[in-house]
């Protein structure tokens, strides 16, 4: 099942990003023991001509282009075709407008002897039209810095069940098989799952403070898509993790999240689906026992706290937009 010589499979998702994807695979080395797949999920023709150019440079030699033709779309159907293609004892997910940090490799590899399960590492991101630090990677690397400091119940559930991304993550194939992770086959929130299983199984884990991956963001990842499909992707992969913990957790360990569905209500009336379409999110909610407000918007100054950090935050990246 699994070839010896082959080590690590790096598995990318890819639509559209052929300039960023080859920063990508360029900061991969070509060593013998990795395999690179990487599933395209039926980019534009002109896109996906420069994708299959890419076969024919030398230095990509030691990847295999796949294309995902499947009749679902999204990076979950892609990552879970490059999951069963992967001949690798271990395995990094990317996505193809990020990259690996430089002498990753000599990182990750040291573990590929070892009976751990999962390594965590720290990311960093940067906005790609600066190369100035962004903060899609604050909340990863605030639990693992929380779980290495303090190492408590609190901080032990965070690190399990609240970082959905898979980046920066080296997993054990053999553990990603006995378990049966896979990614949901969704238009969005495909990750969350996996992520939330994965840390819920994992055993043998390990949190390695070097950095091996960075996460770009652009004026493009900013845009929020404001489509209804997409709002009921995710409404419906959180009501799955709501009940995930719920069927996992005890009572002391649950009250840890305060799981609520305040956040999907605002955004329906936000983005205007209408009454009727808000009342049925809030129906949802009810139905699957889970919050839809949490009253504690009821205290002036934690309403405040809240505000002045949303503020903050689109203070911060209004110029990106």
């Amino acid at each position: 099942m699994y070839k010896n010589k082959i080590e690590l499979s790096i598995i990318i998702p890819h639509y559209n990003d052929s300039v960023l994807l080859e920063k990508l695979l360029d900061s991969i080395p070509s060593e013998k023991d990795i395999e690179v797949i990487v599933v395209d999920d039926n980019s534009d023709k002109e896109e996906l001509k420069k994708y299959k150019e890419f076969k024919d440079k030398d230095r990509f030699s030691n990847i295999n282009f796949l294309m995902n033709k499947t009749n679902k779309k999204g990076a979950g159907v892609c990552r879970n075709i490059g999951l069963n293609n992967a001949s690798g004892k271990w395995i990094l997910f990317a996505d193809s407008d990020d990259y690996f940090i430089e002498g990753f490799y000599d990182v990750v590899s040291k573990y590929f002897c070892s009976n751990i399960e999962v390594v965590l590492f720290p990311p960093t991101s940067i906005y790609i039209d600066t190369n100035k630090e962004a903060n899609r990677h604050i909340n990863f690397v605030e639990i693992l810095n929380s779980y290495s400091n303090n190492n408590n119940l609190r901080d032990e559930l965070y690190l399990r069940y609240k970082i959905s991304n898979p980046i920066s993550k080296l997993i054990k194939k053999r553990f990603i098989d006995d378990h049966n992770l896979k990614f949901d086959e969704v238009i969005a929130s495909n990750d969350v799952m996996f992520s939330t299983k994965l840390g819920h199984y994992m055993n043998d884990f390990k949190i390695d403070n070097k950095t091996i991956y960075c996460i770009t963001r652009n004026k493009g990842s900013l845009t929020v898509n404001n489509s209804e499909k997409i709002f009921d992707s995710r409404l419906n992969v959180y009501i799955n993790y709501c009940n995930f913990l719920k069927e996992k957790l005890n009572e002391n360990e649950l009250s840890f999240f305060n799981l609520k569905g305040q956040g999907y209500l605002f955004t329906s009336i936000k983005h205007g689906y209408g009454f009727k379409k808000t009342w049925n999110v809030f129906c949802e909610f009810k139905k699957n026992s889970i919050k839809p407000f949490d009253y504690r918007v009821m205290n002036p100054m934690y309403l405040i706290k809240k505000l002045l950090k949303h503020y903050r935050l689109e203070k911060t990246l209004k110029k990106y937009r």
